[in-house]
């Protein structure tokens, strides 16, 4: 009974994958027909004139992602070690109960508190005309997905056995190396999945940045500028999906957006796979 509960299970993930993926293709059919993969990489958005380019919207995703996760990561993973390993229960349990406080806040409302607080603060800081900017979207981002890391990343580290720890403190290794050569390497596989799931919410985060990033669908200049307004896919989403026609070019268009986005997430998770400790 239970390998048959465990095959339909996964028999029927797999057919909800398959679905997904299938209405996303077929509705961004009219898009592929009219201007095959040539749109990925045209960098001019123009719905009333025929142009469906997604390169800006591709750069800003990218900008926003990476600074988000190059953010959270490190200072997710610092927590986490902070939470199992340093602070005393009382103090673990108050962080830990913050984090996930954090965590259950509406994304509108992070959103509202970036219009609030970030985009003044960096309109002040850099001199601008709006803090609307890739780096207000990167900086939000991080701060949403800093609970993700730090929770899943504190409960993989508690769950190394003891048995480890004992025996590389025999061995006489200080706490940094069993840190570094024990606990991150044994707790990597939660940790990993950690990363993902924080790094899925990045991708598919939509109100909060698109209240703070600008939505100019134009590339940064330079490329590496995170100070003006910038799209990403999520926010282009967002913003245009009510305003197109079931099933013309302009609406194909905005669900390729999304097939590109779900199909970089499965690649993600197939990698990860691989990224087993030795």
């Amino acid at each position: 009974m239970l390998r048959f509960w465990l095959s339909f299970s996964a028999l029927s993930t797999a057919l909800v994958i398959a679905a997904v993926l299938g209405f996303l293709l077929q509705a961004s059919w009219p898009l592929f027909q009219s201007q095959g993969l040539s749109f990925i990489t045209e960098p001019e958005w123009y719905p009333y004139e025929a142009l469906y380019g997604l390169l800006p919207a591709l750069v800003g995703s990218l900008w926003s992602i990476s600074l988000a996760l190059l953010l959270a990561v490190p200072t997710g993973l610092a927590a986490a070690i902070l939470c199992a390993e340093l602070l005393s229960n009382r103090g673990r349990k108050l962080l830990r109960f913050s984090m996930e406080l954090m965590a259950g806040i509406p994304s509108v409302v992070y959103g509202l508190l970036g219009l609030w607080i970030l985009l003044p603060l960096l309109e002040s800081q850099f001199d601008l005309l709006t803090g609307r900017s890739l780096l207000a979207a990167g900086l939000l981002l991080a701060l949403m997905i800093l609970p993700t890391i730090m929770v899943f990343s504190e409960a993989a580290i508690r769950a190394v056995v003891s048995e480890q720890r004992q025996t590389a403190l025999l061995l006489g290794l200080d706490w940094p190396t069993r840190l570094l050569r024990v606990l991150l390497p044994q707790a990597w596989p939660g940790i990993r999945v950690a990363i993902l799931l924080a790094l899925g919410r990045a991708m598919g985060e939509t109100v909060a940045v698109m209240l703070v990033v600008g939505s100019l669908d134009r590339l940064p200049t330079p490329l590496y500028n995170l100070l003006q307004p910038a799209q990403t896919l999520t926010s282009r989403i967002g913003r245009e999906m009510a305003e197109a026609s079931v099933g013309s070019v302009h609406w194909a268009a905005l669900i390729a957006s999304g097939l590109i986005l779900a199909l970089v997430a499965m690649v993600l998770s197939l990698l990860t796979q691989r990224w087993q400790p030795r």
